[in-house]
């Protein structure tokens, strides 16, 4: 049996389709949340559990060395449970990349976040904030200590505990062997590599009929970013785009996913720059489908991106033939770059004149970049390894 540790995410009953077409009758999946409170899944082949409540010891007590476990977000819960298992136990992790580039949140800090970036970081994220209620005194001590006493002590046992988990480890699920590479620099780890990805299904059906699509526009749009968490890098994209502050461009900024605070801040200093008929921030959650019709409208995509994020959107643009920049620190760079896609550094952006920056590819450029992506995205290979890893002995 397979037993998957999941979180409610808009991928997961795609991927319960998957395992159950390749693997039937094989797989518990168990969802770290409960169901009312559940936004995303809607499979009803999934029991909602939280880590360590008497439902989930209930589900899990038979595993065996018969058995696989699978982690599909590497939550500190999840990890501390698979370091209770039996070492004979198999153990893999379905890649996100927040999940392990961000935690600890110290380790690799510098490494995530741009020069301006990572001041904003630790001053309104890397600490849980005080809460500053002189009537709840044993609310504001405990608040108080997490931050500034114990900080430091509940990061070296988390990254103990992670340094652990990798070196147990004996699947790594990714569609980016870069990431694997990244993973073994960083830990003591002889963690075996699968491909897989999940169904981000960035493809529209008609791709020539995308290209050709959109009315010609007396200004550039251009699409910065994939949501509202600091990762992206907002303050040097918006940095490196100031040069053209003057030039016809209009921006639009996702800034959904979280509460607010800091898309309020991008936002606010977008403007600041480009003045607010420039600006076009988009704060609510779109579904897939509708917030991929807006891609059609780009003209210009700018990923700032140290780490692996917004792969689904990278992807979807080139698809549609759009001009994308992704900054050379993420392996998502490296790989479209080793696999010879016409993508562009985003650390090259304040060097261009307008004209270089908003020029279009050339139909020989956009056709060969969906062709690697098709070959580096290929579903019959993914659905061959998911195989060989569910139902294989």
């Amino acid at each position: 049996m397979n037993y998957h540790l999941m979180i409610d995410d808009k991928f997961i009953d795609d991927f319960i389709k998957d395992a159950e077409q390749v693997a039937p009758g094989n797989n518990i999946f168990i969802i770290d949340a409960v169901k009312e409170q559940a936004k995303h899944v809607k499979s009803d082949r999934v029991h909602f559990a939280p880590h360590y409540t008497p439902a989930f010891r209930e589900l899990v007590k038979n595993i065996s060395s018969k058995d696989k476990v699978f982690i599909h977000w590497a939550s500190e819960s999840a990890i501390r449970f698979a370091l209770t298992l039996d070492k004979n136990i198999p153990l893999g992790l379905f890649f996100w990349g927040g999940d392990v580039v961000e935690i600890p949140v110290s380790r690799f800090k510098h490494t995530i976040y741009g020069p301006l970036s990572l001041p904003y970081f630790e001053k309104h994220e890397e600490h849980d904030p005080v809460q500053w209620n002189l009537l709840k005194p044993k609310k504001l001590y405990r608040s108080f200590a997490k931050r500034y006493i114990h900080y430091k002590r509940e990061q070296r046992e988390i990254a103990h505990t992670r340094a652990l988990f990798f070196e147990r480890l004996n699947y790594f699920l990714n569609w980016n062997l870069l990431d694997h590479d990244w993973i073994k620099q960083h830990y003591t780890t002889r963690v075996a590599y699968k491909y897989f990805f999940y169904n981000f299904n960035p493809k529209p059906d008609d791709t020539a009929q995308v290209q050709g699509s959109g009315e010609k526009r007396p200004y550039t749009t251009i699409l910065l970013g994939n949501s509202d968490t600091i990762t992206n890098n907002h303050l040097e994209a918006l940095r490196a785009l100031s040069v053209f502050k003057n030039d016809p461009v209009k921006l639009v900024i996702p800034l959904s996913y979280r509460d607010g605070a800091y898309a309020d801040f991008v936002e606010q200093q977008a403007i600041a720059i480009f003045g607010k008929e420039k600006v076009r921030a988009l704060r609510g959650f779109l579904p897939r489908d509708e917030y991929y019709k807006q891609l059609d409208e780009v003209d210009v995509a700018v990923m700032y991106h140290y780490r692996p994020q917004a792969a689904g959107n990278t992807l979807a643009l080139l698809y549609r033939g759009k001009k994308v920049f992704v900054h050379h620190n993420s392996t998502t760079f490296g790989l479209l770059k080793n696999n010879h896609a016409t993508v562009f550094d985003s650390a090259d952006i304040s060097s261009l004149s307008f004209e270089e920056f908003s020029r279009p590819l050339t139909a020989g450029e956009i056709q060969q970049n969906i062709t690697i992506v098709d070959q580096l995205f290929d579903q019959q290979e993914k659905m061959r390894v998911l195989k060989e890893t569910l139902a294989g002995n």
